[in-house]
């Protein structure tokens, strides 16, 4: 996982808006009379569009029912907006939940599952989705079966189609089978879908995501092999009652770095939206040395929040670590070594920093 919100700092609060159930109307209705409907797009397949069907976006940095985009952010990237909250109307395909909450300039901003919804201004007809990526912060939103998202209380983790915290059973020992059946079931509802091709990732998530039999015949998804499930006391999206019960329930944390095959430098590892890493020879274990301005303009250091926990992915033999930018940022490291990206790689699978100054390199698997 790419801590896509490095670009702006932000403290994570739960706002106090609380989400308003859509309405849903009938397959009949036409879908330009929705709030919020699906989409086809050539490049992300359905995403979640409003208005003419124009592509719809979240932005990383902000909290759950709440808007960091002001000012000329919110001109370039225009809130989805409702006169009230009692107007809301969703496409029946659409999973989640459609909510409001109140922007500093009195208007209802449309939340999915608690994430502010905006438009881009540089699209200009249906199917486009010109804002994704943008700044590495803005992205399209897919009707997601699994999707990670920032909590306060336990950070980047794994939620479901309805935004509810998922976890995994550490007594699930064997790959793709569940242990947890009859009253372990009734407390910790299995994430399932009707059939495999039902179920839809979220974007930037390396790992692999499967469906297994249950015993009582449904489909079951798992996530690196650990079935996931849902908690029965988490009440509300954001709630992670779950984590450490027993000792053996954890919320899932998503791969922090996966390992991508570059066609000229082999296996070398990127973040979770496939970006390229690089290690700098001047750095020693534990310890950067670019930080000047200029130098961490070029290459910025590659971060999650203080409360976010690290995973591996598949295929990687070293360990990954930390080490404090600041209150609320960690670098990552990988076998010591703080972690960074390359302001000129573009687009994922570009590796330009690959040399440079001779003292810069990807990091090879």
């Amino acid at each position: 996982m790419f801590k896509l919100r490095n670009l702006v700092l932000v403290v994570l609060v739960i706002g106090m808006a609380t989400p308003v159930l859509a309405q849903t109307q009938p397959a009949t209705m036409s879908a330009e009379t929705y709030t919020v409907s699906l989409g086809k797009t050539k490049d992300f397949g359905q995403v979640l569009v409003g208005k003419d069907g124009l592509t719809l976006y979240i932005f990383t940095v902000d909290p759950l029912n709440d808007s960091k985009c002001t000012d000329k952010c919110a001109t370039a990237w225009p809130p989805l907006t409702v006169a009230s909250a009692d107007k809301l109307t969703a496409d029946e395909d659409i999973p989640g939940k459609l909510g409001t909450f109140k922007r500093a300039d009195g208007t209802l901003q449309v939340t999915y599952n608690g994430m502010a919804l905006y438009y881009w201004f540089k699209d200009k007809a249906a199917g486009d989705t010109t804002g994704n990526r943008v700044t590495r912060n803005w992205w399209v939103v897919p009707a997601a079966t699994a999707y990670a998202q920032e909590l306060p209380k336990v950070g980047n983790v794994l939620v479901g189609a309805n935004g509810m915290t998922l976890y995994t059973f550490s007594k699930d020992t064997a790959a793709d089978t569940s242990t947890c059946a009859d009253q372990c079931a009734q407390n910790w509802p299995p994430l399932t879908v009707k059939s495999a091709d039902e179920f839809v990732p979220g974007i930037n998530l390396p790992g692999k995501f499967n469906t297994f039999k249950r015993a009582d015949g449904t489909l079951q998804v798992s996530y690196n092999g650990k079935p996931l499930y849902y908690f029965k006391n988490d009440k509300a999206i954001g709630d992670a009652a779950g984590e450490g019960v027993g000792g053996v329930w954890s919320t899932v944390v998503p791969e922090t770095v996966a390992v991508s095959a570059n066609k000229d430098l082999g296996n070398i590892l990127v973040t979770a939206d496939g970006m390229t890493l690089y290690t700098y020879a001047k750095d020693s274990a534990n310890t950067s040395t670019c930080t000047d301005q200029q130098c961490s303009k070029n290459w910025p250091p590659f971060w999650v929040y203080t409360n976010d926990r690290l995973a591996v992915g598949a295929g990687i033999s070293g360990k990954l670590g930390t080490i404090k930018l600041n209150d609320t940022e960690n670098q990552v490291t990988y076998n010591g070594m703080p972690l960074y990206v390359y302001a000129k790689d573009s687009a994922p699978g570009d590796a330009t920093g690959q040399n440079v100054g001779n003292v810069w390199a990807v990091v090879k698997q």
